[in-house]
């Protein structure tokens, strides 16, 4: 087991994305959380919409914390470890912050199509590298990892709008929706301006270039392609 994880402060097991929450569909009844941490997004549905939710998790500290809040939660790495759940068996598997930690997201989410139902959706969050924070690093020659973050140092793979979907759609998925929460520094909003104004310039596609520097996460719903 990775000692970053280990080393991460107890906070970070123990929060509840509200907008991946709020794009979930009511009527789901059979949830499985990948990588639920302890347990508080899955116990938010539970409340909500009277689902069984099912966790998977790695790390013991939070997989205790966890069983006190869901129907159900196996201990195990999601790459490398068999789920023990019939398939067809989920109307919602959900990954919370979490595809970005593994060496092979795309296997993963081939993986869990067989469990989905019919109607099944996957629900991610996802952070965006292409953010304006990480452009101000860079363009100040920095690129620093900290404990928790855009640049979280347990983070292995690293996604824009574009790379999220491509990772679905080479995974055998369809985006349904995608939504994003922004945030930026007022001299953050004069950098994006000034970036607008040298990039129309040199003739750089500058479509959706503020939502794009603006969002700090994606948060989409995903059907497999029938």
């Amino acid at each position: 087991m990775n000692k970053d994880y280990e080393e991460k402060p107890a906070t970070y097991y123990q929060g509840i994305n509200h907008q991946l929450f709020s794009i979930i569909e009511p009527s789901v009844k059979q949830v499985l959380d990948v990588g639920c941490s302890e347990g508080l997004l899955g116990a938010a549905i539970k409340d909500a919409y009277s689902a069984t939710v099912h966790g998977f998790e790695q790390f013991p500290s939070a997989v205790a914390a966890a069983r006190k809040k869901l129907d159900s939660v196996t201990v195990g790495d999601i790459e490398a470890d068999p789920l023990p759940f019939e398939q067809g068996t989920f109307d919602a598997i959900i990954f919370a912050d979490v595809l970005e930690h593994m060496v092979d997201p795309w296997a993963v989410l081939e993986k869990v199509k067989p469990y989905l139902t019919s109607e099944g959706a996957v629900y991610a969050s996802i952070p965006n590298v292409g953010h304006i924070s990480i452009i101000e690093e860079l363009l100040n020659g920095t690129w620093n990892y900290v404990d928790a973050g855009l640049l979280d140092k347990t983070h292995l793979r690293f996604f824009t709008k574009n790379g999220i979907d491509q990772l679905f759609t080479a995974s055998g998925f369809s985006i349904e929706l995608i939504v994003n929460n922004q945030s930026a520094h007022p001299h953050q909003l004069q950098l994006i301006h000034q970036l607008m104004n040298i990039s129309t310039q040199l003739g750089i596609n500058t479509t959706d270039l503020n939502e794009r520097t603006l969002a700090y996460q994606y948060m989409l719903k995903a059907k497999p392609v029938k």
